[in-house]
């Protein structure tokens, strides 16, 4: 009996050991560059990096909007999606991973939007993206709006005064009537005879 117990002890140091020897060491496995809360004005653009050492690292950068969701993972390709003015980029060095999220003219509709960067066996990082200057923006909007609606209004109203009181601009926009035009033909016909 004591033999199996031994042997059965023996049997799990060796898994163990096998188990450590198959998981990567931990040691040096870091973050160098972390997605970070950035505010914007509207109409600009933000970039969002993420960097991991070392270079046989995986990074899973994901970009949270508030309508969908867009993974990144690195290494890998480049996801573009150029009708909302969002771009991922990988980029491998002998040292390090490094993934990035760019966002170009950015409008009121992605405020709020997350950043979240998870590289292997490493905690989460979060960056968020704020809008600035929103409120002036519809602002500014609203005071066109209406300013062209006035001074359009204005317009019409300074024609119309100016067509009711000048009656040259009235005989000028009234054209010739029926009634002139027989006139002149009983005219001609009496310098005639």
């Amino acid at each position: 009996m004591g033999t199996s117990k031994e042997m059965m002890l023996s049997l799990m140091g060796f898994l163990v050991c096998v188990m450590l020897q198959s998981v990567p060491p931990a040691q040096g496995m870091a973050y160098t560059n972390t997605p970070v809360n950035t505010t914007v004005n509207m109409g600009k653009s933000a970039t969002f990096t993420c960097t991991v050492t070392p270079n046989n690292m995986t990074i899973n950068f994901t970009a949270r909007l508030p309508y969908n969701k867009y993974e990144l993972r690195c290494p890998g390709q480049s996801i573009k999606f150029p009708s909302m003015g969002l771009y991922g980029n990988c980029e491998v060095t002998p040292t390090q991973v490094t993934g990035t999220w760019q966002m170009l003219n950015i409008g009121n509709e992605v405020n709020n939007s997350a950043f979240i960067c998870t590289g292997t066996g490493l905690p989460e990082h979060v960056g968020f993206l704020w809008i600035a200057g929103a409120s002036k923006y519809y602002l500014m909007l609203f005071g066109c709006v209406m300013g062209g609606f006035f001074g359009i209004l204005i317009i019409f109203v300074v024609t119309y005064v100016s067509l009711k009181k000048s009656e040259k601009l009235q005989e000028c926009f009234k054209g010739k009537g029926e009634d002139d035009e027989d006139i002149g033909n009983v005219e001609e016909e009496n310098i005639k005879d």
